[in-house]
């Protein structure tokens, strides 16, 4: 709360202090009397994602041979500059900038890529989380970190700005950036110093992102005092200037980005008008039709800036006449990395130091590495540990480096709440209470409970990490209440509900962040509340023995894939008891790969295998249908062997909230099954193999809440289904 205060009141106080005139560059700026070859800059403004435009502007320009000597920025206009003042080119900026997932950049989320496997399979469990401290709630301030962002600049940026000494007049090309300062509500501008931490300043939208602080002085966005930054370009007097203005005036907004955006240009614009009288040459990107919140369009804005800087070309031309043009280009050559003289944690207040040593891979004694820098920062943050992570490199002496990792540790109590719907089952409702870093040794211990089918209540405690070592543990007692349909030769008999008191116990080993393994050991006692028609005696089971898990997984979303490989083993040795007599071995193979044609066509394969040894339970049973099987009924088959094959093939639509992590896409689906079915101890079941092939239709969409889906299916045997869903179901989360 306390940087939401400092973000809007200072944002406020800027306001107020507007209005100071630009003094008028020296009338010989434009001299074409000079016999050198002139030098050109560009001053490039803020505008949130309409600031996607600067890219077109730059590959024209670069197109054209006009070669730019000095940049500045603002907020946007900022990344896209000191991104072009590091050498990067205008067709890698589209690559990059346009490819990013900007929604999982400015939320505080962290990105699935940067997740271990056992902690994306924990998904979208919840959809409102509020963090509590002794469980007192802790309302969250709405403010996002731009860690994220963060991390991204760091890994474009960091050895960049260590080649140029840390000056941004050694950059590739000569770099400024403007921000706002809180306190005082002057315009700063950066010239030297971290990169990274000048841009994070410049970007700060008041009461969107946090204000950033740099050598213990808070800064917000650019745009709060100079969302145009020509007159920066003085300094290194060139010859020609040329501004990129990604200004809007339409009236729509429709979040706080564009609300924001909108009153900063409003309260700038005189500003503004007098920092255009200072460019040669101003170009208005066409982008009438975009809103600053739209980084999902980040291409299309590319373009809009494309074209309009083609037409701004002949004038642009005219004004330069035959001038030769300067190209300057200062070497940025790869300076020595030094040695790791030292390597340090600041801000720990709960967390051992010792279980974050294993996470890192810079050491002391090594020569630096900025990969393995970035890699440290991913790994820090991807332990849900700390609300921001950050580093600093000191110099003590010429060859050596001291690293500072600097974090600010989360309130670790959390509240939790998911929902999920479908008609089938109606809607269940996850709640969980979670203390997330106990005894400061990363451990989460927690109390879930879901209310609907199937109703579950479980109290587990689980960590990633055993001191340095990336090894996996969970130990979990539950009680369980799970609807079932016994089925007779397709035909639907009655429902009953088992209920299941347990506990178990894992041990396991992280496969890098795409796989892990683990051996455990389960104790369930199930009852089944079967009705007086049924003639089966075994409604009470007892089931005890070892269990083994083996997944690795490449899928972009556990739950909506797009493209990656993804496989799951799973087995259990039941031990004999007097209740089943004999014991049994069961296990349990899953392989998908979806495969993307274009930017549109998905092709999803799966492959289920399914076997037991000797005489299953009823509890045991492998249970198809629904989901499983298009025109099958939930439960419809409950075997104890199967083999189904799927084939999936999507066609995307369009992208919900322009988001490319939401794309909305028709489906079609076959299945075929072979399935061993289940015999009783009356040979009452069923009998025999049977074959099953089904088809499905449906439409279905990534959003916020989960994946949101509508099918309809078709048997062999003409039987019809229908499903609409929305979220992760429940029995997938545990």
């Amino acid at each position: 709360m306390k940087q939401v205060l400092i973000s809007v009141i200072g944002f406020f106080s800027i306001i107020q202090a507007q209005a100071a005139p630009v003094v008028t560059p020296d009338s010989n700026l434009n001299d074409s009397t000079r016999p050198e070859p002139w030098t050109i800059g560009i001053a490039l403004s803020g505008g949130a994602a309409l600031g996607m435009a600067h890219i077109g502007v730059l590959k024209v320009l670069e197109e054209e041979g006009i070669p730019i000597s000095y940049v500045t920025g603002t907020s946007m206009g900022s990344i896209v500059g000191g991104m072009y003042a590091a050498g990067y080119t205008a067709a890698e900026m589209d690559s990059i900038l346009t490819t990013v997932e900007w929604g999982t950049l400015f939320s505080e989320r962290i990105p699935q890529r940067r997740m271990t496997l056992a902690r994306r399979e924990e998904g979208y469990r919840n959809i409102v989380e509020v963090t509590h401290r002794w469980f007192i709630p802790h309302i969250p301030s709405g403010v996002v970190s731009l860690q994220n962002v963060e991390i991204l600049l760091t890994d474009l940026l960091a050895e960049r700005e260590y080649d140029a000494g840390y000056n941004f007049d050694s950059l590739v090309i000569p770099f400024r950036c403007v921000a706002a300062d809180v306190s005082t509500g002057d315009r700063k501008v950066f010239s030297e110093g971290s990169m990274v931490e000048a841009i994070r300043a410049s970007i700060a939208i008041p009461a969107v992102f946090s204000p950033a602080e740099v050598e213990r002085t808070y800064y917000i966005d650019g745009g709060a005092v100079q969302n145009l930054p020509v007159d920066p370009l003085l300094a290194f007097e060139p010859d020609f200037i040329i501004a990129s203005d990604v200004i809007r005036w339409g009236p729509e907004a429709r979040n706080i980005i564009d609300v924001v955006t909108r009153t900063m240009s409003i309260i700038t614009e005189q500003n503004r008008r007098e920092q255009r009288k200072l460019a040669s040459v101003v170009i208005y990107p066409n982008v009438d039709e975009f809103m600053p919140s739209d980084f999902g369009r980040a291409k299309e804005l590319v373009a809009a800036g494309e074209q309009t800087a083609r037409l701004a070309m002949p004038a642009i031309k005219r004004r330069l006449g035959d001038v030769p043009l300067a190209y300057r280009r200062n070497p940025l050559y790869p300076r020595p990395k030094p040695l790791v003289k030292e390597v340090r944690f600041e801000g720990l207040k709960v967390t051992r130091i010792r279980s974050l040593q294993g996470l890192i891979k810079v050491r002391e004694g090594d020569t630096l590495d900025f990969s393995d820098l970035v890699a440290d920062l991913e790994a820090l943050r991807q332990t849900g540990l700390f609300r921001h992570v950050s580093h600093e490199l000191e110099f003590p002496g010429t060859n050596t480096v001291n690293v500072v990792y600097r974090v600010e540790e989360k309130d670790y109590g959390l509240y939790g709440l998911g929902v999920y719907y479908d008609n089938i089952y109606g809607f269940a409702v996850h709640l969980e209470v979670a203390q997330g870093n106990l005894f400061g040794s990363g451990a989460r211990l927690s109390l879930t409970s879901t209310l609907g089918e199937p109703r579950d209540a479980r109290i587990g405690l689980s960590g990633a990490r055993l001191w340095r070592l990336p090894f996996t543990y969970r130990f979990e007692a539950y009680r369980n209440g799970t609807k079932h349909s016994q089925y007779h030769d397709g035909e639907w008999e009655f429902d009953y509900t088992t209920w299941t008191w347990g506990a178990e116990t894992e041990f396991g080993y992280a496969l890098g962040k795409w796989g892990y393994f683990m051996f455990g050991y389960a104790h369930r006692r199930h009852f089944h509340e079967l009705p007086l028609v049924a003639e089966d005696t075994n409604r009470s089971e007892i089931v005890t023995g070892p269990t083994m898990r083996l997944r690795a997984s490449t899928l972009d979303d556990l739950f909506f894939p797009n493209r990656g490989f993804d496989l799951a083993l799973t087995s259990k040795f039941g031990l004999p008891t007097p209740e089943l007599g004999e014991g049994f071995l069961k296990a349990d193979l899953g392989t998908q790969a979806y495969f993307p044609f274009g930017d549109q066509i998905v092709l999803g394969t799966a492959l289920g295998l399914g076997f037991g040894f000797d005489t299953l339970s009823r509890a045991e049973l492998f249970r198809l249908g629904g989901t499983d099987l298009f025109g099958a009924n939930e439960d419809q088959f409950a075997v104890p062997a199967y083999l189904t094959v799927r084939v999936t093939l999507g066609y995307k639509l369009t992208e919900l909230l322009g988001n490319i992590r939401y794309p909305l896409r028709i489906e079609i689906i076959t299945d075929i099954a072979a399935l061993d079915c289940y015999e009783d101890e009356n040979n009452q079941a069923s009998s025999g193999e049977t074959q099953f092939m089904g088809a499905g239709f449906g439409v279905s969409s990534n959003t916020p809440i989960g994946p949101i889906r509508a099918y309809i299916g078709l048997s062999s045997n003409r039987d019809l289904s229908f499903r609409i869903s929305a979220g992760i179901p429940p029995r997938e989360r545990m």
